[in-house]
C-alpha cells in the first residue's frame, strides 16, 4: 500500500473522531511550536516587556513606564506574574506557547470549518509563526477572539461570558480592541433588531446592562493605557501624528494591507506605486467578494464591514504597521466565517429585483458568484497562509530573528559580560539586557539602562559621542570597556585603543546586528 493511501485512510479515520483529530494535530502543533520557541532569538519588542517587569522598582513605576508602550496592559500584567515564578525570560516564551496552543485547540475543537480547513488554518502564518513563535500580546487577542466565537451561542441565555471575553480582548492590543468594538456593536445591533431578526434570548434587561457595562469598561480601560504621556517621543504607536489629509498613494498603500494580510505570499512593495495600486485595487475586489458572501447574513456582514473599516482607517491615518498588525484583517475574515455558522440566510437582506435592468442583473450575478465561490476563496487563502507559515517557521532556523541571542552567548562564554558594557544604539541593546540578565550603559541616556523610554531624557548620539563617553568612563570608573554597537565602528580616537572582538550580523531584524569591541586607554 502506498504511503499516500496509508495517510489518506489514517486522516479519514481520525477525522471521523473529533477528539482524536483534535489531540493528534494539537500535539503536532505544540511540539513544533516548542522547537520553534526554544530556537527563536527574541528581539526588542518581545524582550522589552520582560525588562520593564524586571527593572521596575515599584508598582507605581511599572504603571508609569507601561504608559509609554503603545499597548494596553493585559500582557504586561501576565508577564509580571510570570516573573514571580521564574527569573528567566524563557518562561514568557513557554507561556506564549501555551496561549497559542489553547487558541489552536479552540479552533480545532469548536470552529465550524471542515477538518482540512482547520488544519490549514492552525499551521498558517499567523497562528503557527507570528502569534506562536514571537512572544507578543497578539496571541492573547487571538485566543479571546476564538473563545468569544466558541461561546457565541451562550448569548441565547446570557451575555455575561461574551462581555468578559470582549473585556479581555479589548485589553490585549489596539487591533484586538477594534475587533472587540465591532463584535460588541454586532451584539448591540442584534439585540435592538431582535424582533426583526426573529431572534429570542432569555437574558433579561439586568443581564444585558451588566454585560454592556463590562464591555464598556474594557474598552475605556484599553483606551486609557493607549493614550501616551505628554512627553512620549516614540515614533510608533499613538504618539505619532495623525494623517488626516487625503493622499491617493497613501490610500492605496493602506488598502493594500488587506491583500498583504490575506495573501501572505505576494505582498505589495510600498516603494513601488504600481505595486500598491494593483494590490489596493485587488483588496477592493476582495472586499466586494466577501460582502457578496455574507450578503444574506446581515449581522455577519455588519461585523466584517465595521472591523475591517476600523483597521484600515487606523492603518491610513495612524500606522501602516507590519504583518502582525494588519494580519488582524485576516482574523476578522476567519471570525466572520465562524460567526456565519450561527445564522441562517435571512430575508432581511435587500433583495435584487428580477428584471432586465443591467445594473441589477450585474449585482445579482455578482452575489450569486460570490456565494458559490465562497468556499473556494477561503480554501485559496488558507493554502496561501499555510505556505507562508511553513516558510516563516523554517526561516527562523536558518536566519535568526535577532542576533542578540548569539551575541549574548558569546559574551557569556568569554566572560565578557562581567565587565563594564557600553551599548549603542540603545533601542537595539534591550534584547541583550534580557539575555545577559543585567543592565548596559546607554550613551543616549548617559546611564545604565535596559528598556528604552522615548521621552525627553533620551538623545540620539553618533559614534564620536559614544567614544567620548567611553573615554570618560575609562578615566573614572573602569580599566576596560566592552563596547557593543549595532553598526560597524569607522571612527577612532587618539586616547583609546579599540580592538574588534567579534561581529554578529545574521539577523532578520535589520538593526539588531552587533559589533563587539574591547576598548582601553591608549
Amino acid at each position: 500500500m502506498s504511503p499516500s493511501r496509508i495517510w489518506s485512510q489514517f486522516y479519514k479515520r481520525i477525522s471521523e473522531d473529533r477528539n482524536t483529530f483534535t489531540f493528534f494535530f494539537l500535539s503536532i502543533f505544540f511540539l513544533f511550536g516548542l522547537v520553534g520557541i526554544l530556537n527563536h532569538a527574541m528581539w526588542r519588542d518581545e524582550m522589552t516587556i520582560w525588562l520593564i517587569v524586571r527593572d521596575s522598582e515599584s508598582m507605581a513605576e511599572f504603571l508609569r513606564v507601561i504608559r509609554y508602550e503603545p499597548h494596553p496592559a493585559l500582557w504586561y500584567f501576565c508577564v509580571a506574574l510570570l516573573y514571580r515564578i521564574a527569573r528567566d525570560p524563557i518562561i514568557m516564551q513557554l507561556f506564549h506557547l501555551i496561549l497559542g496552543t489553547i487558541a489552536a485547540y479552540l479552533f480545532l475543537r469548536y470552529s465550524p470549518f471542515r477538518t482540512f480547513q482547520k488544519v490549514l488554518f492552525v499551521f498558517g502564518y499567523l497562528p503557527f509563526y507570528e502569534y506562536l513563535v514571537i512572544s507578543r500580546n497578539y496571541s492573547l487577542g487571538m485566543l479571546f477572539s476564538f473563545l468569544f466565537c466558541a461561546l457565541y451561542a451562550t448569548r441565547q441565555q446570557t451575555y455575561l461570558w461574551l462581555a468578559i471575553c470582549l473585556f479581555f480582548m479589548a485589553n490585549c492590543n489596539a487591533y484586538s480592541l477594534f475587533i472587540a468594538i465591532a463584535l460588541g456593536l454586532t451584539l448591540i445591533v442584534e439585540v435592538i433588531f431582535s424582533r426583526t431578526l426573529d431572534y429570542q434570548t432569555r437574558a433579561n434587561l439586568k443581564n444585558k446592562l451588566f454585560s454592556l457595562a463590562i464591555f464598556g469598561i474594557g474598552v475605556l480601560t484599553s483606551i486609557a493605557f493607549l493614550i501616551p504621556p505628554s512627553d512620549n517621543l516614540e515614533n510608533g504607536g499613538l504618539s505619532r501624528g495623525w494623517n488626516l489629509s487625503f493622499d491617493i498613494r497613501h490610500f492605496f498603500t493602506a488598502l493594500s494591507r488587506l491583500w498583504n494580510s490575506y495573501i501572505v505570499l505576494i505582498i505589495a512593495g510600498d516603494s513601488k506605486y504600481y505595486s500598491v495600486l494593483i494590490c489596493g485595487t485587488l483588496s477592493l475586489a476582495i472586499i466586494a467578494l466577501v460582502a457578496g458572501i455574507f450578503w444574506r447574513k446581515p449581522l455577519v456582514l455588519f461585523f466584517y464591514a465595521i472591523a475591517t473599516a476600523e483597521i484600515l482607517l487606523f492603518t491610513y491615518i495612524k500606522f501602516l504597521g507590519a504583518q502582525r498588525h494588519f494580519g488582524h484583517l485576516y482574523l476578522v475574515l476567519i471570525i466572520s466565517f465562524w460567526l456565519a455558522s450561527y445564522y441562517k440566510k435571512r430575508e432581511l437582506s435587500p433583495q435584487i429585483p428580477k428584471n432586465r435592468n443591467t445594473r441589477n442583473t450585474a449585482i445579482a450575478q455578482w452575489l450569486t458568484f460570490s456565494q458559490r465561490q465562497g468556499k473556494t476563496f477561503l480554501n485559496i487563502l488558507l493554502c496561501c497562509q499555510l505556505i507562508g507559515g511553513i516558510v516563516a517557521f523554517s526561516r527562523d532556523f536558518t536566519i535568526p530573528y535577532s542576533a542578540s541571542k548569539a551575541a549574548a552567548q558569546y559574551l557569556q562564554t568569554n566572560q565578557l559580560d562581567r565587565g563594564f558594557l557600553v551599548g549603542s544604539q540603545d533601542v537595539a541593546m534591550s534584547p541583550l539586557c534580557g539575555y545577559l540578565n543585567r543592565k548596559i550603559y546607554y550613551p543616549e541616556r548617559q546611564a545604565l539602562g535596559s528598556f528604552v523610554l522615548f521621552n525627553r531624557s533620551r538623545t540620539e548620539v553618533d559614534s564620536g559621542e559614544v567614544l567620548r563617553q567611553v573615554s570618560e568612563k575609562l578615566q573614572t570608573a573602569t580599566e576596560e570597556v566592552i563596547l557593543i554597537l549595532n553598526y560597524e565602528l569607522k571612527e577612532t580616537r587618539g586616547d583609546l585603543s579599540i580592538l574588534p572582538l567579534e561581529k554578529f550580523v545574521d539577523s532578520l531584524i535589520y538593526n539588531e546586528k552587533y559589533y563587539l569591541y574591547r576598548v582601553r586607554r591608549e
